[in-house]
């Protein structure tokens, strides 16, 4: 055997043993859409992450287009229990739970201050959603608010006050938000749940509201939105040293359950995501009976 074939058989060994020893800081299964399609057994559940960059070339594609679309339109703001609401009729501030200075609704553009502040001049206490959904309001009864919209129980209450006070005017609004959250972790400064309020919460909001990024530990390349089923989540991805991902991010509303998640620096594999984050997120469905 020449030298020359005896050394390029050295050099292919040595290349072989190289890659081998470097395995393990290789990701080879790292997002890799094989195995994110192979289902995982987590909690006794085989889970079946579908992951879904998120991006300008993406949303370029008329696929990916109804794809984000829906995502990136936010939602209304849908009532649950232990919120509070502050419940308006215009000229009965007797059941109201805010007082107000006219007799009437005001006619649009007036400038004159017609709700008082909630806080010394409220004739009665915020009406709480109670565990079951519903509130007790007078003349109302009983009425289930739980999963409706603002609007929804305003036409509601108004249809029901209909019975005893003449045309009546009604206005609800939230006083406190104290059901429906999302949930930042990973390397963030201060993991935990954000709360979601009327006014939509975007992904990279709800990452500044938990102290930001750790600038020394984290992967800003690889954060992940988890989203729906447990069973058949959709996982976003998105890139947030892309600029056009991050654009895309600053305006990516959030969802209630949501759990967005900021990667390590280092370079886990996709199982590692799984293992680390799936069975939190089946936990929690499993006790909010979402499963």
């Amino acid at each position: 055997m020449s030298r020359i074939r005896i050394n390029k058989i050295v050099l292919l060994a040595a290349t072989i043993g190289f890659i081998n020893g470097c395995a393990p800081l290789i990701p080879d299964n790292y997002l890799g859409s094989n195995t994110i399609a192979t289902p995982h057994k987590i909690n006794g559940q085989w889970i079946s992450p579908k992951l879904m960059p998120v991006s300008a070339e993406l949303l370029s594609t008329p696929e990916g287009q109804q794809l984000l679309q829906p995502a990136l339109e936010p939602q209304p703001y849908r009532i649950g229990a232990f919120d509070n609401l502050n419940i308006i009729v215009w000229g009965h501030s007797d059941i109201s739970t805010v007082a107000t200075s006219n007799t009437s609704l005001p006619n649009a553009g007036s400038t004159s201050t017609t709700i008082a502040s909630s806080g010394t001049n409220a004739s009665n206490p915020a009406v709480l959603v109670q565990s079951d959904g519903t509130i007790f309001y007078p003349y109302v009864g009983h009425l289930k608010v739980a999963g409706l919209t603002i609007d929804e129980i305003q036409d509601k209450i108004t249809q029901r006050l209909s019975m005893y006070i003449r045309k009546p005017q009604v206005t609800v609004q939230v006083a406190k938000f104290r059901n429906r959250n999302t949930y930042v972790l990973g390397e963030v400064r201060n993991p935990g749940m954000q709360p979601i309020t009327d006014k939509p919460l975007t992904l990279m909001e709800a990452i500044s509201s938990a102290g930001g990024i750790n600038p020394g530990s984290a992967d800003p390349t690889h954060i992940y939105l988890v989203r729906g089923s447990y069973q058949q989540p959709t996982i976003f991805w998105i890139n947030a040293q892309s600029p056009q991902s991050l654009i895309i991010a600053e305006q990516f509303p959030l969802q209630e359950n949501d759990i967005v998640y900021v990667s390590a620096a280092t370079l886990n594999s996709w199982n590692s995501f799984v293992n680390q984050v799936l069975p939190n997120f089946s936990t929690y469905y499993t006790i909010k009976g979402l499963s």
